[in-house]
């Protein structure tokens, strides 16, 4: 009768904690297992979890699944199976995580952690714990396995102390004190008498036995009444502790051979073996060493043959065995066991016991041979003598190779430490490459912009328009500049890339080398374009090979005098590309030749140049995974280039996956961390037909040129950075959004995705105008939401056009919601955002659009706006006001209700919400062109 009120007890307790029914059977197993495991019986427990996980598998519960592999795990950890355990346990692991189970996940990795502390691998113990301890802490899950975990993180910490550094007995009281608590919270008592062992473990360690002992009997009187005999057998060892460091010996054994003959009991033999082994090293404490061997002895046998017999437990037993035989004279033994030992052991201590291993065995044969051969005593004086040299040899040997080690190691970990500061001043120069680099983006474009706006005037005299084209013409110039640099950084810190992609080769270098043809016709020299290739496509970076292209053909111009003959030659060879740059009229030096490619290193000091040029085309060939030669003859030098163009050349990671379109310029340009006042934050223009642009961007010179640029077309909202951007598009809800990437407190991309993701602003177009450059960048940016991407320094023209574009695509989206009656887009592509607004908008309207006393406050309070917001959002999506909207949409309505026969036209308008028929047939004549009830008769007719 009580087992069965017991059953229906955890049948409740178990509904209540998994919400689904659980076998009657599994509970009842379940039942019987938690009895022997107090006892403990682990055989019998054994066979009953595994029914429960035959039973667990027949039903859908994942969760049912993890528990019964987790007691199934648990208990072959018990009987000292550790593979088993490992399988087991591994695969309620992976379920746990699958499906969000943290209470199988945690139950799991308690078994695996238990594998590694029972083997002494405290690092792996200690990383296992800690990730149970991460996972109820991210979860909030709070049970009986993550107490015993941080029970256990505190007991692998406690046996890792030293004299010098007792450090961890603080660490290991918190962990215990924060079991302990959890253990109260969840009512689990026997978990909190077990945080008083601990407790009174940590006195124990601190020699303040008077306050550890009444911990233990508190758990002593406890776990006796409750039949745990494990947690009892503990508590007797720790006791037995106590009174040997007390030297009451009597009283100390009397705990050990307690505990024995508690564990003995079970039939358990790893606990037998454990037991033997502790009782043994209490005997070795007391110098009861011929005692202690049969002890070990027992435990030996046992974990010698058992899988719990990890390297940790072997080398203490047999280093006792070693040690005991050793002080009760028998050498033989003594030499066996500190051999067995030393195949436990780490190399140094391994080299410690492998001394003290041949000092015994010497004593062993110095032993038999004086038994043997008493007449020839001088004899083996000497032979003793010789093997105490040659072990003082093998010593000093030993010695001298592990200071050789020693100096090796320090040596290895001094490199590491360079190569890490080489690494650090790498990245600090890369860094500083960027930042210059970034710095001069935002001047240029300041610099630029207004020169190609003054050189569009009509009214530019002949003088102002030469010199203004030479400023736009050396601001590009300066571009370029900036571009080398940031490339010069970004390939020597590993940044740059190699990204092929599959092209037209030969169109591609012809469009390449007749961009020249002007220049050099312009200097009277004589290019000649020789690319005997086929119109196939081949695998190249064209990024790269534009900049190789561009700076060999740039550079052939810019150093041959006037009539001079430039070569430009290209095939195919072996699957390679081979390109050649010939120019005539000039010759270099051996020694040029040689430093040619060098960094910064100019030949013609007469010639306006950074000696950049040729040492970044140099890298982006051989990051190409090409070469590159250098020939001179009396009156030409001469570049030829090897490119693997072959797909099979190439890894993956190596090929474009998608094609990014390449801005018009490229460059890159840190924002300045400047915050402005918020009266000047914005420029507001009085005329409400106007589209609104809000601007945000960090520089203010720039916020006032980009304004400047559409002042007169639009009204200007402009902030300073993401932040302050994200509640002016709020509070104005724009037309469009012009925004930098880099700024300080929330840059562009999180302006970006506040913008998409919030249903008043999710419609804004964006457009990034930004110094950042490169695919990667321009990618995270369209990624994140933006509409366009354009970088610094730009064009007027080609900006001005960007958001002329982005407009006029809203306005056909505007025609196209001002069709519908149901507002689902067809032929426009919008975002999940706009996809949601437009849901609670129809859904708004199918519920309240016929109340006559609908209006547009009502409107906006149902989608959680503000009139204002919602004005804007309409506007932006249909052109209508929201009057305009509400009234369109219920002559819409009613314009299909008159599509049916048996339609009563005289209370139609107010069955859509108009409280006046007249305005009705007024407002419907409007839209239609005719009146409802002659619309009514064309649709039957």
């Amino acid at each position: 009768m009580i087992k069965n009120i017991l059953v229906l007890i955890l049948t409740s307790i178990y509904i209540s904690s998994f919400g689904q029914n659980i076998p009657i059977e599994f509970l009842t197993n379940q039942y019987q297992i938690d009895s022997l495991l107090k006892i403990p019986a682990y055989d019998d427990a054994l066979l009953l979890a595994l029914q429960n996980l035959k039973i667990a598998k027949n039903t859908s519960s994942y969760v049912l699944l993890g528990k019964a592999q987790g007691e199934v795990a648990n208990l072959y950890f018990h009987k000292g199976n550790y593979d088993s355990t490992q399988s087991y346990a591994k695969k309620a692991v992976a379920l746990g995580m699958e499906n969000n189970l943290p209470e199988v996940t945690t139950r799991a990795l308690l078994s695996i952690g238990n594998i590694h502390y029972s083997k002494f691998e405290d690092v792996d113990a200690i990383a296992t714990y800690q990730q149970i301890d991460s996972i109820a802490e991210f979860s909030g899950e709070k049970n009986p396995y993550v107490v015993k975990a941080l029970f256990n993180l505190g007991k692998v910490l406690l046996r890792t102390y030293s004299v010098q550094d007792t450090s961890y007995i603080g660490k290991s009281e918190g962990y215990f004190r924060s079991a302990l608590k959890m253990a109260s919270e969840i009512n689990d008592s026997n978990q909190e008498h077990y945080g008083y062992i601990m407790l009174g473990n940590i006195f124990g360690q601190r020699k303040e036995y008077q306050k550890a002992k009444p911990y233990f009997k508190k758990s002593l009187a406890y776990f006796k009444n409750n039949g745990s005999i494990e947690n009892v057998a503990n508590i007797y060892w720790s006791l037995g502790i106590i009174e040997t460091d007390l030297k009451n010996y009597d009283q100390a054994d009397a705990y050990y051979k307690k505990r024995l003959a508690l564990l003995t009991g079970t039939g358990d033999p790893h606990q037998i073996a454990n037991a033997n082994r502790i009782y043994a090293g209490f005997l070795q404490r007391i110098n009861s060493y011929k005692e202690a061997i049969p002890y070990l002895e027992e435990a030996y046998d046992y974990f010698e043959q058992s899988d719990a017999g990890s390297s940790g437990i072997l080398l203490g037993v047999t280093k006792s065995l070693a040690e005991s035989y050793g002080r009760t004279g028998d050498f033989e033994q003594a030499v066996k066991f500190y051999r067995l030992s030393l195949v436990h052991q780490d190399s140094l201590e391994a080299r410690k016991q492998k001394s003290l291993a041949l000092d015994l065995e010497a004593k062993y044969q110095t032993q038999k041979r004086e038994q043997e051969i008493a007449l020839l005593k001088s004899q083996n004086e000497l032979a003793e003598q010789q093997k105490r040299n040659q072990r003082n040899l093998f010593l000093g040997g030993l010695g001298l190779t592990s200071l050789a080690g020693l100096f090796l190691f320090v040596l290895y970990r001094n490199h590491q430490k360079t190569n890490k500061k080489l690494r650090e001043l790498d990245v600090a120069k890369s860094n500083f490459f960027t930042n210059i680099s970034h710095e001069l983006r935002t001047p240029l474009s300041l610099i630029q912009g207004p020169v190609e706006q003054q050189l569009e005037r009509a009214g530019l005299s002949q003088e102002d328009r030469r010199n203004l084209t030479i400023a736009k013409k050396n601001t590009q110039q300066l571009a370029t500049l900036v571009d080398q640099l940031l490339d010069l950084s970004k390939l020597k810190s590993g940044f740059y890339k190699l990204n092929v992609s599959k092209a037209l080769l030969s169109t591609f270098l012809k469009s390449q080398a007749e961009s020249f043809l002007f220049s050099a016709k312009k200097k009277s020299q004589r290019l000649h374009i020789k690319i005997s290739i086929d119109e196939n496509h081949y695998w190249f970076d064209t990024d790269i090979l534009q900049k190789v292209v561009g700076n060999l053909m740039g550079n052939a111009l810019k150093y041959s005098p006037q009539n001079a003959q430039i070569n430009f030659e290209a095939e195919i060879a072996q699957g390679n590309l081979s390109l050649s740059v010939k120019n005539t009229g000039v010759s270099l030096t051996k020694k040029e030749l040689k430093e040619i490619f060098n960094r910064f290193h100019q030949i013609h000091s007469n010639k306006r140049g950074t000696g950049i040029g040729l040492a970044l085309t140099k890298e982006l060939v051989e990051l190409h995974k090409g070469n590159i030669e250098a020939e001179s003859s009396a009156n030409s030098v001469s570049f030829h280039i090897e490119i693997p163009i072959l797909e099979t050349q190439y890894s993956s990671e190596e090929k474009r996956k998608d094609s990014i379109p390449k801005p018009f310029e490229e460059a890159y340009q840190e924002n300045m961390d400047t915050v402005e006042d918020e009266s000047k934050a914005s420029i507001i223009e009085s005329n409400e037909s106007r589209d609104i642009i809000l601007i945000v961007d960090d520089n203010e010179d720039l916020r006032t040129y980009v304004s400047s640029i559409f002042d007169t077309e639009f009204n200007i909202v402009t902030a300073a950075n993401g932040s302050i951007g994200f509640q002016k598009a709020l509070k104005h809800v724009p037309d469009l959004i012009i925004t930098d990437l880099m700024m300080p407190e929330e840059d562009g991309l999180k302006l970006t995705e506040n913008c998409k993701t919030n249903d008043t602003t999710s419609h804004i177009p964006i457009l990034m105008l930004t110094a950042k450059a490169g695919d990667e960048n321009r990618l995270v940016g369209l990624e994140t939401g933006a509409d366009a991407y354009l970088t610094k320094p730009f064009n007027n023209k080609i900006l001005k056009q960007t958001v002329k574009n982005l407009l006029e695509s809203r306005r056909k989206l505007q025609e196209r919601f001002s069709q519908e009656v149901i507002l689902t887009p067809k032929d426009i592509s919008i975002s999940s955002y706009d996809e949601r607004f437009l849901a609670s908008l129809q859904n708004v309207l199918d519920n309240h659009l016929v109340a006559s006393d609908f209006n547009s406050k009502d409107f906006a309070k149902a989608l959680g706006m503000s009139r204002m917001q919602l004005h804007r959002k309409l506007k932006a999506l249909t052109g209508q006001t929201t009057t305009e909207f509400i009234r369109g949409q219920r002559l819409k309505l009613a314009a299909s209700l008159l599509q049916k026969s048996d339609v009563n036209i005289s209370e139609i308008g107010y069955q859509v919400g108009f409280n006046d028929h007249s305005y009705f047939t007024k407002c419907f004549r409007e839209t239609y062109g005719t009146s409802p009830s002659e619309f009514s008769k064309n649709q039957s007719s």
